[in-house]
């Protein structure tokens, strides 16, 4: 991890005595303030935030060093698992060495491909329950609409438990638990939840209502209710009785897929809706694609879409809803010629990088054409890693996609929309990356459009 040619620190801003960064963080926009920060210092830039070091790593090369080739050096590191060890516990997101690996073949068979059908028809199932709700002229919040869709798909598709039902309120709780991320996410300046600030004191509420809930699912599993196989059952049994997880891996598993597989996913959606919204040549040429679909191969085709599936690339790369990761050095390292200590939290935002006009001609236009097979294959991992990268990549990836195709296709081919919401689309940093203001989007069935019209 080091070489004869280490040019020292990082260059960075400039700072003032205790408070280092600390004071131009708080008067700037994060995501935009990392972003100038690389166009004036270059790809690796130091910082000193709230007492502590962090580097931001924009280069695609060190990128790639940090998440696939010298994985084994970094971890997540403290901060990250201070901030959100009471929410994820000790679930596949933290989890580290020997612990990681045996999680991660656990959950692994619940994310094989040939469970593609199975989740195929949950999906398409919940996305119709959703959108027999919505009736012409309606003025839909519509990532509070997707939030509800995507926790209502992972819940059946890997807990066989409906989050529709008026016993489990779990929406009310993530909002509240979301709320308090974002003020970290902002600030990276972290409160401990034991003292009672009033944001802290609401946090814990919303942690209580969940945990209960999730017990509920735990407790549900064990007595045998139901007859499918389910994630949790799996748990329950792995490695028979001597080997199986005990009720708080059980516990952090559940909650750690609940986050990561509804809230990045309704983000996702909402978007691309968005941005097909308020580019109307790639909707129309979007909605040329499903429209061509055969009702009786619908879900086939929209898997095996290549223009959805640059669509979507595309809207991830403009709003990752993951807006960086983070890695801590368990030792000292060099990146790209520089002197990494032990201990600095390392920031590799994909906000950054998939703006880089380097590798992406006019980054800021959302450009699904792009998406070559050529161009996929000219980028490196360090350049574009909605899903991360390396031995860590998001293990529910496959699964994101999916969804995220099969609800794409069913919206388009059933309603027309508009933007109610003003654009551009501001963004703010939470656990994710999340609409400043509330996307509002208007519906009407195009079945009802199409028959006025005629």
């Amino acid at each position: 991890m080091t070489d004869d040619t280490v040019l020292g620190d990082p260059p960075g801003p400039g700072g003032i005595p205790f408070l280092g960064n600390t004071h131009q963080l708080l008067r700037h926009d994060l995501l935009d303030w990392m972003s100038d920060l690389v166009e004036t210092h270059g790809d690796i830039v130091r910082l000193t935030v709230a007492g502590k070091r962090l580097t931001i790593v924009a280069d695609p090369t060190a990128v790639e060093t940090i998440l696939i080739d010298e994985n084994e050096h970094f971890e997540k590191g403290g901060f990250q698992k201070r901030v959100t060890a009471s929410l994820l516990g000790q679930g596949l997101v933290l989890a580290e060495g020997e612990q990681w690996r045996e999680h991660r073949h656990a959950l692994e068979p619940a994310f094989h491909p040939r469970q593609t059908e199975r989740f195929a028809d949950v999906i398409q199932g919940q996305a119709a329950r959703q959108f027999e709700r919505w009736t012409d002229g309606d003025v839909l919040d519509f990532d509070s609409e997707m939030q509800e869709l995507t926790l209502a798909i992972i819940s059946e598709a890997l807990f066989d438990v409906d989050t529709r039902s008026a016993s489990l309120n779990l929406e009310e709780s993530f909002a509240q638990v979301l709320a308090h991320y974002e003020q970290v996410g902002e600030t990276y300046i972290y409160v401990p939840e034991w003292i009672p600030t009033p944001g802290n004191r609401r946090y814990k509420r919303a942690l209580d209502e969940l945990n209960s809930v999730v017990e509920r699912i735990i407790q549900s599993h064990a007595r045998g209710d139901g007859n499918k196989e389910t994630v949790v059952s799996k748990l329950l049994t792995h490695g028979g009785s001597d080997a199986a997880f005990g009720r708080d891996e059980i516990r952090d598993e559940i909650v750690t897929m609940l986050v990561a597989g509804h809230e990045t996913t309704a983000l996702a959606l909402t978007f691309t809706i968005h941005l097909l919204g308020t580019t109307p040549s790639v909707l129309q040429r979007t909605r040329a694609e499903v429209d061509s679909f055969d009702d009786d191969q619908f879900l086939e085709q929209v898997r095996n879409s290549q223009w959805l599936e640059r669509v979507i690339d595309e809207s991830l790369r403009l709003y990752p809803p993951a807006y960086s990761i983070f890695r801590e050095p368990t030792t000292d390292v060099t990146l790209g010629g520089y002197r990494i200590p032990e201990g600095t939290i390392v920031v590799l935002p994909q906000w950054v990088v998939h703006r880089d006009e380097t590798v992406f001609d006019s980054p800021s236009e959302f450009r699904p054409s792009r998406w070559t097979d050529e161009f996929r294959s000219s980028l490196s991992p360090g350049s574009y890693f909605p899903f991360a990268a390396g031995p860590r990549r998001c293990i529910g990836e496959r699964f994101a996609k999916l969804e995220l195709k099969i609800v794409l296709g069913m919206f388009l081919r059933e309603f027309d929309f508009e933007i109610v919401s003003e654009a551009p689309l501001d963004v703010t940093p939470s656990l994710s990356t999340r609409p400043a203001d509330t996307v509002t989007v208007s519906v009407q069935k195009r079945s009802a459009r199409e028959g006025t019209e005629r």
